[in-house]
C-alpha cells in the first residue's frame, strides 16, 4: 500500500513535466519542419534562377493542390513549387518540388499571429512581396513561454526570434 501511495505521488508530480516536454517537442518539430522547407524553397529559387513559392494548402496531397487563402491554415499543410508563370498559384506547367502533409500537432501554428499565406522567392532568394518582416508564431494554445516566433525578412532569410513574448520587430 505504501508503495502504491508513493507511486501515485510521483506520477502526480511528474505528469505536468511530461506534458510540458511533449508540447515543447511538438512545437520544436513543427518549427524545424517549417523553417527547413522555407530554406529549401529559397535555395531552389536561387539554384533554378526563377520563382519558387511555398504556400499553405487545404489539401496538399491532392492530385492538383491549390494555394489556400482565408480560413486555410498552415497546420493543414503546404506545397512548394516552381512558379513558371509567376502567378503565385500552382497551375498547369508548374513543377511540384515538395509536399508537406498536415502537421501532427493541430495547434502548432497560431494563425492569428498575422503570418503570410505564402512565401514567394525570386531568383535572388528574396521575397517577391517587399514589405516588412513576416512573423509566424508556433503554439496557439500553450503558455507564451513555450511558444516560438519565426521571422522571415524581406531578403528571404528565416530565423527563430525567441519565445512567444518576442516579436520580429524587437529582435532583428
Amino acid at each position: 500500500m505504501v508503495t502504491v501511495a508513493i507511486m501515485v505521488v510521483l506520477v502526480k508530480v511528474a505528469a505536468p513535466s511530461f506534458t510540458n516536454l511533449i508540447q515543447t517537442g511538438n512545437i520544436s518539430s513543427s518549427v524545424n519542419t517549417f523553417i527547413a522547407d522555407l530554406r529549401y524553397g529559397r535555395s531552389e529559387a536561387v539554384r533554378r534562377g526563377g520563382s519558387v513559392v511555398m504556400c499553405r494548402s487545404a489539401s496538399p496531397e491532392a492530385a492538383s493542390p491549390t494555394c489556400g487563402t482565408g480560413m486555410v491554415s498552415w497546420t493543414s499543410g503546404w506545397i512548394i513549387f516552381v512558379d513558371r508563370d509567376n502567378s503565385g498559384d500552382f497551375n498547369t506547367g508548374d513543377q511540384m518540388l515538395r509536399v508537406q502533409s498536415a502537421l501532427s500537432s493541430p495547434d502548432s501554428i497560431d494563425e492569428a499571429s498575422g503570418g503570410s499565406t505564402k512565401f514567394d522567392f525570386t531568383a535572388l532568394g528574396r521575397r517577391r512581396t517587399v514589405g516588412t518582416t513576416t512573423q509566424v508564431t508556433f503554439g496557439s494554445t500553450i503558455p507564451t513561454a513555450r511558444k516560438r516566433v519565426l521571422c522571415v525578412d524581406t531578403a528571404g532569410r528565416a530565423r527563430i526570434a525567441g519565445d512567444g513574448t518576442t516579436s520580429c520587430g524587437t529582435d532583428s
